[in-house]
């Protein structure tokens, strides 16, 4: 027997059953026929789900009228009560905030022909919360899901949808970050045990040549507690090792010196399509590198970056600046701000390194979608990691 293990498979033979069985058919016929009798239909009903592990709280509006009460139900209920809502009304639309359920909720109820929507998670109570319920979230994600199809994009910020061959890459691609983050962790703890016990070690203190010499220094029941750490890290080695090589080599073609093959495969993967953005700010935007602004009346203000986007997306590039800092010199921004990369000045460092950082990517978007090419922005070419082993086989021949 397992406990406390659910497999989340919507595409059950008993879920299926319960959306398409009988007693269902006849709720439809008799919600239609009711429907009829008053000679009318809603043009338009709107579901806001609040979603959970256990249960869904779902708020419904039809047309202009108020928001109703949440209902609570289980998965298998929700579809049901999504498919008996196409007969209800004339087109059925759905939101629920993005989160650790992923998009399967999203695709099935797009199969059910309902037109659904993933936002993106945001604080649905503005300033301090004064009531906070599953129930009150599912009114407020039904209010401004009406008020965005309505016209006001600023109700909510929509998310775009992955396919799940763009999710699958991607998990991938964030794997090789999950795995780092792990064996940063062990590391950690193995020199904090070290530390606690009066030893001072830096860097990766697991490696062959580091370990052969701190065993000599260590009392045996420290050493015991190392081993078992190391044993793990040694495996985080080769899974990160062969994973970075898998990825690397999954790219194509030649690439700007010092961009790097992995940070480019995480960088695609993670923005899925180039030609989403229509505009360098909207590119900008999704790095999270836009400065914020509080400017009220004739005066303006402007402050830090607003790091709403993909902190992946802003990580990998502000990597990369580093790397052309020694591997691209003529690049524009470089230039620009090399006196301030390169100076003593913390604060300065970091706003260069942030300029940078935003146009280069928007620089990418330019090379990725044809607007430019790279020779036009003065970068170095190097040879993928595909083309440069057969170039090593042709220079072996």
């Amino acid at each position: 027997m397992t406990w406390g293990c659910q497999v989340l498979d919507w595409q059950q033979p008993d879920i299926m059953k319960k959306i398409n069985n009988e007693p269902m058919s006849a709720l439809t016929e008799q919600a239609s026929e009711k429907n009829a009798q008053q000679g009318r239909k809603a043009k338009e009903i709107f579901l806001g789900i609040d979603a959970h592990v256990s249960r869904y709280l779902v708020a419904r509006k039809l047309d202009g009228t108020a928001v109703q009460a949440a209902q609570s139900m289980s998965f298998e209920g929700l579809l049901v009560f999504a498919q008996k809502q196409l007969s209800l009304g004339e087109k059925v639309y759905a939101v629920y905030e993005a989160g650790p359920l992923g998009y399967v909720l999203y695709r099935r109820l797009k199969a059910l022909g309902i037109e659904a929507h993933v936002s993106a998670p945001e604080p649905l109570e503005r300033g301090t919360p004064k009531r906070k319920t599953d129930k009150f979230d599912a009114r407020k994600l039904c209010g401004r899901l009406y008020s965005y199809l309505g016209g006001d994009r600023h109700a909510m910020r929509i998310v775009r949808v992955p396919t799940p061959e763009q999710e699958q890459l991607r998990a991938q691609s964030r794997q090789y970050d999950q795995l780092m983050a792990s064996r940063k962790a062990i590391a950690a703890q193995g020199r904090s045990l070290l530390l606690s016990q009066g030893y001072r070690i830096r860097g990766n203190w697991w490696r062959p040549r580091a370990y052969g010499a701190l065993k000599g220094l260590i009392p045996a029941w420290i050493q015991e507690m190392l081993e078992t750490w190391r044993y793990d890290l040694k495996l985080l080695d080769s899974q990160i090792v062969e994973l970075k090589k898998r990825l690397s080599q999954s790219l194509q073609g030649e690439r700007p010196k010092g961009f790097g093959a992995l940070s480019l495969v995480q960088l695609n993967r993670e923005v899925r399509d180039w030609n989403r953005f229509s505009n360098p700010r909207k590119v900008g935007c999704y790095g999270g590198l836009v400065g914020s602004e509080y400017s009220s009346g004739p005066r303006q203000r402007l402050g830090p970056i607003t790091k709403v986007g993909s902190p992946r997306v802003r990580a990998i590039v502000v990597e990369m600046v580093w790397r052309l800092l020694l591997f691209q010199p003529n690049y524009g921004p470089i230039l620009k701000w090399r006196e301030q990369l390169c100076g003593p000045n913390k604060g300065l460092k970091k706003q260069a390194v942030i300029a940078v950082a935003r146009q280069l990517l928007v620089d990418i978007w330019r090379m990725a979608t044809g607007r430019i090419s790279a020779q036009q922005l003065g970068l170095i070419m190097v040879p993928g990691p595909s083309e440069s082993k057969q170039i090593q086989a042709t220079t072996v021949r």
